[in-house]
């Protein structure tokens, strides 16, 4: 088996309080610089899997580029595939609670302009002799577009943020699986609950929907079927990551053709093992 990941590399600069975070002032805490970007995320959690993995993405020419590459290539990622051009590493800036979840962040990824469709048509043959593409909404409209629609295998998009899940929308028709959270989900479909907006989504076209709702699980659903996966144990380590662990579940059992509810359990426990290894 064998799954291609079209998306973002980036460095995270997280931070994670060790009180309730005030705002307007210094907080006493922890900072963590590590390798990030979702479709690296991605990447190197189905690697974890023991899936062969092919990122396709955009490295910058400075030295965070170098470690971000190198850590790749540690995991076993094949990255032949990608660009590397001149200019600073794209970067995502986080602050956690003392919960370990996300009060804000930014991102700073203009090195995904990089990304064009000129460049998805040169590694489409390469994409299309994997088993599954995951696409991540990090890609501009037109990228994303373009590769949904000249795509032969099956795929899974990650919605990445409420910024950026309207990207999504041309691509819907083509997607296999789409993996948005529940924030994302009302605003592409102007729902409230996750299966009024799992409906609308299969409505646009995407055959499976897997909504993350955070604390709560996961809601899935197909044209056959539908239903709810709680949360077995909640974490407090940082939350950053675990949404891209749990579509590399996803990833690696759709490309196994497993049932939309065994592709969500499976999702579930990548997520799980993430937090546990984070803890």
């Amino acid at each position: 088996m064998k799954i291609a990941v079209f998306g973002s590399a980036n460095m995270d600069i997280l931070g994670l309080t060790d009180d309730k975070l005030l705002l307007r002032d210094s907080n006493i805490g922890t900072v963590v610089l590590k390798p990030g970007g979702v479709g690296r995320n991605i990447a190197s959690r189905i690697c974890e899997h023991g899936v062969e993995c092919m990122l396709f993405t955009a490295f910058g020419s400075d030295m965070l580029a170098e470690g971000l590459k190198a850590e790749c290539r540690r995991l076993g990622m094949d990255i032949s595939g990608s660009l590397t051009v001149e200019g600073r590493s794209n970067i995502y800036l986080c602050v956690h609670d003392e919960t370990g979840d996300m009060l804000t962040a930014i991102n700073d990824m203009g090195l995904m302009q990089e990304l064009t469709p000129t460049f998805a048509e040169s590694i489409m043959p390469q994409i299309n002799a994997c088993d599954l593409c995951v696409l991540d909404a990090n890609l501009s409209e037109e990228t994303l577009a373009y590769a949904a629609s000249h795509a032969t295998v099956p795929l899974l998009m990650d919605a990445v943020s409420c910024a950026k899940a309207r990207r999504a929308l041309a691509a819907m028709p083509y997607l296999e699986g789409f993996k948005p959270n529940i924030y994302e989900a009302q605003l592409l479909t102007g729902c409230e609950k996750p299966e009024d907006c799992a409906e609308k989504l299969m409505q646009m076209g995407v055959k499976r929907v897997f909504i993350s709702l955070g604390e709560d699980g996961i809601y899935y659903a197909d044209q056959q079927e539908r239903g709810h996966i709680p949360v077995a144990k909640i974490s407090s380590a940082p939350k950053t990551g675990a949404g891209d662990a749990l579509c590399a579940g996803l990833a690696v059992a759709l490309a196994n053709h497993e049932s939309t509810r065994a592709c969500a359990e499976y999702g579930m426990r990548s997520a799980a093992k993430y937090l546990s290894q984070n803890t």
